[in-house]
């Protein structure tokens, strides 16, 4: 298993506001992590996210967030 921070990504704890840009078309998928944990599996830290779609994270949503699972290193964290 590797060590190497850039590989397994931080740990994200629940409440973090984050960014997803790998989406093809239709923008990037804002979110809030609602777990993270070690997959020893994949050697990377996972999570479960809360998406908003397009929406920040800041406003109160106007439709019901859908939740996904993303490798931590897959996310960008929003500060603010």
């Amino acid at each position: 298993m590797t060590h190497d921070r850039e590989l397994i990504g931080s740990f994200l704890p629940a409440g973090t506001k984050v960014r997803y840009d790998g989406l093809e078309k239709g923008g990037p998928e804002f979110g809030v992590v609602i777990h993270c944990w070690m997959n020893d599996e994949i050697g990377r830290y996972d999570c479960y996210i809360a998406f908003f779609g397009n929406e920040s994270p800041d406003r109160e949503p106007t439709k019901i967030p859908y939740i996904l699972r993303y490798a931590a290193v897959s996310l960008t964290v929003i500060n603010g």
